[in-house]
């Protein structure tokens, strides 16, 4: 097995919070397993260049003109720089994510002669500046030179097809989950799980885990599950993640935690947390409302818990939730289609959904599964520059 040395350029890397990050963090971690030296960059959004590590892997935060309108054009030529740098220690440049700003993989693997991929993590989003946009010729320009797209989903793969996108270029890799972090917890490990959260003993779980932002839905769940006393079920709704990045962020979050000091017996809110697996084993489903998304980890990860799944029916939510199967869906915003997901994944119903969401997972999400298709991806690509 060749061993390559990859350059991944992530948009946010830690301390910034992403769900991207997290998975190209874990993917890279396999890889490194795998006998691979993967290195990142990024922009530095503190405002200070510099250069750190992250679960041993160097980062490099480029300099980004925080002011500027187009904060892409600093970001390129600081990228550009760094790559001229290190242009005799790299084999590929891998971009996580095929948006605008990350697509200049191509032009730049095109220039320092190295094969370049991006990865496509949101629907109707990475691809959207393609139409109707000022910037579509570039963005379609830059996506031309890379040499190959990842789809994570069924969708994101025809995504590529209707924007005109070469059809032959696109590879089909899911996103990937640590089925030795993320497993079934046994009734002992759920009630200590529980206890060390200081969760009410005895009461039952309803577990959100996303970024608290309009996208994912998290305010209209906790109101919806206020005014209705949780649909009735009797479940505690259990919110875990980080605050928005965005301008009504803080404002957001600071009113859900009123509304759960207010409704302590229907509503808990909790700050984003490193290790998230005990969450998950405490509770007893998993609740995503989110309006758009790509192939979500959180779900994910909950399904290798063996949590019965309450989701919307949105891209990659699509591929995760079989109704009847691993869990149950229902529309963006329909509170009477929420009522009727979380009663079909209750007792028994529910036990069978969540073992069989554990064994879907572990057949085609397992991140060993998954590195290794892209180190096939990457031999292929090495392969046709050798030609």
């Amino acid at each position: 097995m060749s061993s390559f040395r990859i350059l991944m350029f992530a948009r946010y890397l830690p301390p910034e919070y992403s769900g991207a990050a997290s998975q190209a963090l874990l993917l890279a971690r396999r890889l490194r397993e795998r006998g691979h030296h993967i290195a990142f960059v990024s922009p530095a959004w503190t405002g200070v260049p510099r250069r750190y590590e992250v679960d041993g892997f160097e980062v490099t935060g480029v300099h980004v003109n925080l002011r500027a309108v187009h904060q892409e054009f600093s970001v390129w030529r600081s990228l550009l720089a760094h790559l001229w740098e290190r242009r005799r220690e790299i084999d590929i440049v891998h971009g996580q994510g095929a948006n605008y700003t990350q697509s200049i993989v191509g032009p730049l693997g095109r220039l320092l002669g190295k094969p370049s991929l991006v990865k496509a993590s949101l629907a109707n989003d990475d691809l959207s500046s393609l139409s109707g946009s000022r910037v579509a010729p570039i963005h379609r320009a830059f996506l031309g030179m890379i040499d190959a797209y990842v789809a994570i989903s069924a969708d994101l793969e025809q995504e590529f097809a209707l924007r005109g996108l070469s059809a032959a270029k696109v590879r089909r890799i899911p996103n990937g989950v640590d089925m030795q972090r993320f497993h079934p917890a046994t009734p002992e490990q759920k009630r200590q799980a529980a206890a060390a959260l200081g969760l009410p003993p005895e009461r039952a779980v309803a577990l959100f885990v996303g970024v608290f932002d309009r996208r994912k839905r998290i305010e209209w769940l906790c109101e919806r599950w206020i005014s209705t006393q949780g649909f009735g079920t009797g479940m505690l709704l259990l919110a875990v993640g980080p605050t928005s990045r965005e301008s009504y962020g803080l404002e957001l979050r600071c009113r859900l935690e009123q509304w759960a000091a207010a409704h302590p017996t229907l509503l808990r809110i909790d700050p984003h947390v490193q290790d998230v697996a005990p969450y998950y084993q405490a509770s007893d489903c998993f609740v995503f409302p989110s309006a758009n998304e790509g192939l979500p980890n959180a779900l994910l990860e909950a399904l290798a818990c063996g949590l019965p799944a309450v989701a919307t029916r949105v891209s990659g939510c699509n591929e995760l939730v079989r109704e009847g199967g691993t869990g149950a869906a229902f529309a963006v915003d329909d509170a009477a289609g929420l009522a009727a997901a979380l009663r079909a994944v209750q007792g028994e119903s529910g036990r069978r959904m969540g073992a069989a969401a554990r064994l879907m997972v572990q057949a085609a999400f397992d991140i060993d599964t998954v590195a290794a298709r892209y180190d096939a991806l990457y031999a292929e690509l090495m392969e046709r520059k050798r030609r």
